[in-house]
């Protein structure tokens, strides 16, 4: 029963990042490094510019070995760039917990913080963590808090030593954001995220 269960989430989280990936007018390029692929696509709203975009490569680093490292939230400055606090606030489950970030943005932009509900979902060779925005009153600083935000890294084993990284994307910053320097981050932003998963420095 409980393995009915687990591939039920499993393809429900698959198909719903499926749909968003296919539902977006996406830009596509490659990377310097010639196999990080980022699709793309910048909206303009009323609260903001909204980034949307999916970063893909591979990795030689192991699914357990990804998920010893991304479970440990002080390690999620490691590959967000400007990101210098990442921590673990609250374990709700083994499988569920709330984080906190503190984003120090180039200018003009404005700094701001945002609290998460981090889920992991594991079954057989996937292994899936989802980051949702979630209203806590957690270490209020003298910034705006992010409210717009939903990230999705999924990990799949290619062969034990091989690992395919998707990181799905979408979230409005907080306050202005000059459209050429959002345009400026891809795709070398998002492939820096990606290639940067599992490092230690």
């Amino acid at each position: 029963m409980k393995r009915i269960k687990y591939i039920r989430i499993v393809v429900i989280l698959l198909t719903s990042i499926n749909a968003f990936a296919q539902s977006r007018n996406y830009k596509t390029k490659t990377a310097k490094d010639g196999r990080t692929t980022v699709k793309y696509e910048l909206v303009k709203e009323e609260e903001g510019t909204h980034f949307y975009y999916v970063a893909q490569t591979t990795a030689n680093i192991t699914l357990d070995e990804l998920d010893a490292y991304f479970s440990n939230t002080n390690n999620h400055k490691k590959f967000l760039k400007r990101t210098p606090v990442t921590q673990e606030i609250e374990k709700i489950s083994g499988k569920e917990w709330l984080a906190y970030y503190y984003f120090d943005a180039p200018w003009p932009m404005a700094d701001s913080d945002i609290v998460i509900k981090i889920d992991r979902v594991k079954k057989d060779d996937i292994l899936i963590f989802t980051a949702t925005a979630v209203s806590n009153d957690y270490k209020q600083e003298d910034v705006k808090r992010m409210a717009n935000y939903k990230v999705v890294y999924e990990f799949k084993k290619v062969d034990p030593d091989i690992t395919k990284i998707t990181y799905t994307a979408d979230y409005v910053p907080v306050g202005y954001v000059p459209n050429l320097l959002a345009k400026m981050w891809f795709p070398e932003g998002p492939a820096n995220i990606v290639n940067n998963i599992g490092t230690t420095k």
